[in-house]
């Protein structure tokens, strides 16, 4: 059983299991992750994290100072929100990029010179990845504002380098293409954070209370960001 949880200011996957006989932290890839036996009760199990809080915190600091950026090109393997895509490169007449199944192709025109054909995969990418995303975003805004009983005035894609999302007094709502890389529940988050600037044009408790009516897990998004945003970039 895994569940994802919010500990004063640190997110952390529970990970229970009946062969299990205690608690345990584990920290890997700048994240926390606790062990625990089924029967153990959450508060016990936050109880032992406060106790540990010191040497989570300075562990997840020094792991999270050593995170590189990952090369999505060299593995060749694309995160799509809650999808994995096989990235296949093959020469062609024209530059495209198409999806198969979990396979996207990446058709690179053979008149693309050898020194420029990393950066023009990136830039095929980043095309693609803005598409999908002005979809999947318009599909979650609609969604979203029925929920919320709000009435957004348009949605743009943007291509910021760390800022996710925006909501101009216009209701003007903006989306960085790199949530793409993200998981769906966390882009999610960030559509209700958007939307919800519509009622509060601020960060107010009354705006940080409308956020957590829609959507309770904004403090696990929040820190999904702190932990992972070296994540969402493709190079």
């Amino acid at each position: 059983m895994s569940e994802i949880c919010q500990f004063t200011s640190l997110p952390y996957q529970l990970k229970r299991s009946a062969r299990r006989r205690s608690v345990a932290l584990q920290i890997r890839n700048g994240a926390l992750t606790v062990l625990a036996p089924v029967a153990v009760a959450k508060q016990q199990i936050e109880h032992f994290i406060l106790q540990k809080q010191h040497w989570v915190e300075r562990h997840l600091k020094a792991q999270q100072q050593s995170v590189v950026t990952p090369d999505y090109l060299l593995s060749a393997l694309l995160p799509l929100l809650d999808e994995k895509l096989q990235l296949k490169v093959v020469t062609d007449k024209v530059s495209a990029v198409s999806r198969d199944g979990q396979t996207l192709w990446l058709q690179l025109s053979a008149r693309v010179s050898t020194g420029r054909r990393r950066q023009k995969q990136l830039d095929l990418l980043k095309s693609w990845y803005q598409q999908q995303a002005q979809q999947w975003f318009t599909a979650r805004v609609f969604y979203w504002q029925q929920q919320m009983q709000v009435q957004p005035a348009d949605i743009q894609i943007k291509n910021w380098q760390r800022k996710w999302g925006s909501c101009t007094s216009k209701g003007l709502l903006s989306f960085n293409w790199r949530l793409m890389l993200a998981p769906a529940w966390v882009a999610d988050y960030v559509v209700v954070h958007e939307l919800a600037h519509l009622t509060h044009m601020d960060h107010s408790p009354a705006f940080w209370q409308r956020v957590a009516l829609f959507y309770p897990e904004f403090q696990q998004a929040k820190g999904w960001f702190k932990q992972h945003q070296h994540l969402l970039d493709l190079c």
